[in-house]
């Protein structure tokens, strides 16, 4: 009928009568249960208020994410991106043993002394920083100018996770003058001595007709070769060719980046060919360095052949234990030579396996123009330079081979294995010498072998678990417990298993 409520309609309203009937009721039940009742008439009455929903916590960033966005942050690829410049980054930390190695290092780029050392004296556990790749910050970028030539630039230094600080090798060097080998941090020579740019700053044109001309601080031809055919991609903690930089330097390990150097690369059909010439450095018109390269790829082949000629190299040592002084504590010695060296490199993909081998030819002659002590070496000057230590070429052959086998898409499973070969280049008495008891420049080898797994969880972060064991004979060993004369432990070897994580962006 109508105007009559039916049972179950939404509109249907209770006389108020009948609701404070029910009400007394229902309120002498909620005295027995000790439940709350809401007051006579409110569900009939009282306007119930709209529903609110929660207050949106994240409301204060939603204009800067429309900002972010309406400038095209972050890149559709993820990348932090803005009118074709770049900021990136990455940090690479882990933890392992060492069954001989010597303290963290808080300035020295690597960290540890991955492979063998004469300061290895003692076990090791803790942080390996920068185990796979280094930690690193920079800035990139590219502008066309005009249909088919556009401006490209980057900039990158890289630094020590555990402290924060700058990728130091000279530093380190000289924070352990004068101070016994035993007894000293982690440190060696390097190229990344403390710059802003100690990785790279370049800028220049590219062009997909004529090729790539860049400018400024770069790798080595060889540097970048070595990043190419390296089963572990350079790494520190399980490459002897990353964490020594011999043969990305074509012979010292400053060379693998060279300052003030002009690069040139072009792609024709299958084949490419590379240039590189590295004008005077530090005012010294006689150091300078120039390289060739040669390449090409097919069906899953790819190979390179280099040939790189560096004069006036320079490799730097710590002052030895009573040879500091208040007036060159923060000077090193150094070791000048011309080098030439001669690489072939060589890569084969099938199905899942990629397979790598590489052979670089170092040789060694002492300069013909020799440094002065209190020349300058990377910011440092040296206290002292050796000029004639190659009356007899030094001969370094290097080989190393591995494969990696992607497991899954984001799992990789790889080996390596490095050997180094050194000729005797002693003279007089010790000519001919193999024994590293009589002297660094008798014949020796240094040889390393490594597994790694590395998965990745994502574009941008992935985990590892590896090892390098690595050993060292004759003259590669001179200096190195045990000694004639300290005839205990095993300093000439030493392994690293290690675990970390790295996170790029």
């Amino acid at each position: 009928m109508a105007g009559t409520a039916q049972a179950g309609d939404a509109n249907t309203v209770t006389p108020p009568k009948a609701a404070a009937k029910h009400h007394v009721v229902a309120k002498k039940i909620a005295v027995r249960r000790r439940t709350p009742i809401a007051p006579a008439y409110a569900g009939t009455y009282q306007a119930q208020a709209p529903y609110a929903p929660p207050v949106d916590l994240a409301a204060p960033l939603v204009p800067i994410a429309r900002a972010m966005d309406s400038i095209g942050l972050p890149a559709k690829d993820g990348t932090l991106t803005y009118h074709g410049v770049t900021v990136y980054g990455g940090i690479d930390l882990g933890l392992g043993y060492q069954s001989h190695g010597a303290p963290l290092s808080s300035v020295y780029g690597p960290g540890r002394n991955y492979t063998p050392n004469a300061a290895n004296a003692h076990t090791q556990v803790g942080f390996m920083p920068n185990a796979l790749s280094y930690s690193n910050f920079g800035v990139k970028g590219v502008e066309e100018i005009v249909p088919g030539l556009s401006f490209v630039f980057n900039l990158q230094t890289t630094f020590v996770p555990t402290s924060a600080q700058l990728s130091n090798g000279n530093k380190a060097q000289v924070l352990n003058n004068g101070v016994a080998l035993p007894l000293r941090t982690s440190g060696g020579d390097s190229s990344r001595n403390g710059q802003i740019d100690n990785a790279q700053a370049y800028g220049g044109f590219v062009s997909p007709t004529f090729g790539t001309i860049t400018f400024g601080r770069q790798n080595a031809l060889t540097l970048d070769a070595v990043i190419a055919y390296d089963p572990m991609s350079a790494s520190n903690a399980f490459s002897l060719i990353g964490f020594a930089g011999m043969t990305p330097g074509g012979g010292n390990t400053e060379d693998a980046r060279q300052g003030d150097s002009l690069k040139y690369r072009v792609n024709f059909g299958p084949f490419r060919a590379a240039g590189m010439y590295k004008f005077d450095e530090f005012g010294n018109t006689n150091r300078n360095a120039y390289a060739a390269q040669l390449g090409g790829e097919y069906q899953g082949f790819s190979a390179d052949v280099i040939y790189s000629v560096v004069k006036d190299s320079v490799t730097t040592a710590s002052l030895g234990v009573g040879a500091v002084t208040p007036t060159n504590f923060n000077e090193l010695a150094g070791t000048v030579s011309d080098n030439y060296a001669v690489m072939a490199v060589a890569s084969y993909k099938i199905d899942k396996f990629k397979f790598f081998a590489g052979y670089e030819n170092i040789r060694f002659e002492n300069p013909e123009n020799p440094l002065a002590a209190g020349s300058p070496a990377e910011g440092y000057q040296l206290f002292s330079t050796a000029n004639a230590n190659f009356t007899k070429n030094r001969i370094v052959d290097i080989f190393w081979g591995g494969v990696k086998y992607a497991f899954r898409d984001n799992i990789d499973l790889i080996g390596a294995y490095y050997h180094y070969t050194q000729n005797s280049y002693a003279t007089g008495a010790t000519a001919g010498c193999s024994s590293r008891f009589v002297a660094a420049n008798c014949s020796g080898t240094q040889d390393a072998g490594s597994v790694l797994i590395d998965y990745r969880f994502s574009k941008r972060f992935d985990v590892y678990a590896g090892a390098m064991y690595g050993i060292v004979h004759g003259g590669f060993a001179n200096g190195y417990a045990p000694t004639a004369t300290n005839p205990t432990g095993t300093a000439t070897n030493t392994i690293d298993p290690t675990v970390g994580f790295r996170f790029q962006f």
